[in-house]
């Protein structure tokens, strides 16, 4: 591919609004050279400059890159991203390869309530040449049926597993709608964030009042349209409220408050990170700097622990830091091209052909990479990226803001609450977050709440989710009755119901016991723990990887007032 006849134009575009200097050492020559001469070939130079005039727009608004757009050395320059890939040792191939067809595309968060004002500001600075695109909703299975069973003449509310023969429907007429839908479109909705910004004006008629353009993104790609992803984040919006004068790359390497709060797995807030998995995984891997924090963002997605039993898999960060283990996307491109010898860009290719399950291209490095004594377990890992991962560059940014917001409530807790009381919805009932803003120093009342001091908790508990008195509620505990034998009852803060090995399901709660006092049960069955207030229970104590489980023989679901009144 050859540079474009006004390279030497579009290069000095590109130079002229660099707002970092470069740093003198050689790597960062090398790699400046080595991107400048991809964006030049695959004539890129136009939309990084649209990013930089996005972002001048916006220039009083906080923003933060999401993807692998943070790969990129020409980014960070630009000011676009604020991720030194140099510094943080990451390859560009994940962002930009001249041998891909598809083209990259740059996701920047902005503060969720800040989203739609940014949105705004680009249609209006290109107005008729900009647009949202759309989201396309097909059809699947679940959906399919039932639109098959109500055009048959079923009504009413379906049962969640409901068979066509229950309904009184032609079921090989059913089957046969149904079969027909899957895939097809089922409405149209706004995409999430992507924006186009085109070089001349279109047609009125193309976009509708909300300036949305009826192109989905695999249209995009296959037009050759390269998309903006303008995108809201509440974790961003939540730190700014807290302290909107220190960046990322501002908040210390290590501090000890910050890597206990961690340690503990005291992240309950922390929106990004306040998962019972990241609670338990924190607890595990006990991170004592920011770099700890980026991995473990990782560590938690599907494709670091493939092939792989959870307690070995910590065991293996505690005793070797996972040092051949592939834990986010770059590690397989660097993995590949050192087995078969290939450039990073190559390696990146056969990185997306195990992860899109491309048999040909699969043989094709079995074939190059020859004997070796570990082939079978390889390409058992190599495999392991169809699932959910995460490239490095995402990482950084993630495992950043959530070292950031963890310093604050470390060391700022009272304000830390009142923003995760605003910005911070996870998948905790309601009670949670209001109980450890109350333990932490707030009165409700003072954040806006209602009065309910005079009425009993139960009465608010039920009525709102939550109480407005600092004590929790009566009656909850883990008493030992022998040994490793416990008894218990605790109000449900959280949990899921896992489809495991063989079609069992394992039911996993998180209880609240008292104030800032969680514990963890497995329930060695599907347990419809949404329909109760409290678990009552009895089972035994399990410690793995820092975190106490009990592992539930019996258990029984109540509500609060019947519980209570027992």
């Amino acid at each position: 591919m050859k540079l474009p006849k006004d390279a030497k134009a579009q290069l000095d575009r590109l130079l002229g609004r660099f707002v970092r200097q470069i740093p003198e050492a050689p790597e960062y020559h090398d790699r400046l050279v080595e991107e400048l001469e991809i964006i030049l070939k695959l004539r890129f130079t136009d939309y990084f400059l649209t990013i930089c005039d996005v972002l001048a727009l916006t220039e009083d608004i906080p923003h933060m890159t999401r993807g692998s757009a943070g790969s990129s050395l020409v980014c960070y320059l630009l000011g676009i991203t604020d991720v030194d890939p140099i510094r943080w040792q990451i390859p560009v191939a994940r962002f930009l390869n001249p041998l891909r067809d598809d083209l990259p595309d740059v996701d920047i968060d902005f503060p969720h309530w800040q989203q739609d004002t940014v949105m705004q500001r680009i249609f209006a600075n290109w107005p008729e040449r900009s647009a949202r695109i759309s989201n396309y909703v097909l059809y699947k299975e679940r959906s399919a049926r039932r639109e098959a069973a109500r055009r048959l003449g079923a009504s009413g509310k379906l049962p969640r597993n409901f068979r066509y023969e229950d309904l009184d429907i032609d079921k090989e007429e059913a089957m046969r709608i149904e079969h027909k839908l899957i895939g097809k479109k089922r409405s149209i909705s706004k995409h999430c964030g992507g924006v186009l910004v085109f070089e001349r004006k279109l047609p009125k008629s193309l976009f509708n009042k909300d300036n949305q353009i009826l192109l989905d993104k695999r249209e995009v790609e296959d037009l050759e349209h390269l998309k903006i992803d303008i995108l809201a984040n509440r974790g961003l919006s939540q730190l700014i409220e807290i302290d909107p004068d220190t960046p990322l790359e501002a908040y210390p390497e290590q501090d000890f408050e910050t890597s206990q709060l961690l340690c503990r797995g005291d992240v309950i807030g922390v929106t990004q990170a306040e998962s019972p998995a990241m609670r338990r995984l924190f607890r595990a891997i006990q991170p004592q700097s920011k770099a700890d924090c980026v991995f473990a963002t990782a560590l938690i997605r599907p494709v670091a622990t493939t092939g792989r039993q959870k307690a070995s898999f910590f065991q293996d960060w505690t005793e070797n830091r996972l040092e051949d283990t592939i834990v986010y996307e770059d590690d397989a491109i660097r993995k590949i091209a050192q087995l078969i010898g290939c450039d990073l860009y190559e390696a990146d290719m056969y990185r997306r052909a195990f992860a899109k399950k491309d048999e040909e291209r699969v043989m094709e490095f079995m074939t190059r990479m020859g004997e070796h004594d570990d082939k079978e377990a390889i390409i058992q890992e190599l495999y392991g990226l169809g699932n959910f991962g995460l490239c490095r560059a995402h990482a950084v940014n993630l495992g950043r803001l959530i070292w950031a917001l963890a310093y604050q409530k470390a060391h700022n807790p009272l304000k830390f609450w009142q923003a995760a009381l605003k910005h911070c919805q996870g998948s905790y009932k309601r009670w949670v977050h209001k109980q450890e803003a109350k333990t932490a120093g707030w009165d409700l009342r003072d954040l806006g709440y209602e009065n309910g001091v005079c009425e009993s908790p139960v009465t608010q508990y039920k009525r709102n989710g939550y109480w407005s008195q600092p004590e929790f509620m009566p009656n909850m505990f883990v008493q030992e009755t022998y040994l490793d034998r416990v008894n218990f009852a605790g109000l449900v803060a959280n949990g899921r119901v896992f489809k495991g090995a063989e079609g069992k399901y394992v039911t996993f709660v998180t209880l609240g016991v008292g104030n800032s006092e969680y514990v963890d049960v497995t329930i060695k069955k599907p347990f419809g723990y949404r329909d109760h207030d409290v678990i009552v229970g009895s089972g035994k104590i399990r410690m793995t990887n820092g975190t106490r489980y009990i592992d539930c023989w019996e258990a029984k679901g109540y509500r609060l007032d019947r519980y209570l009144a027992a």
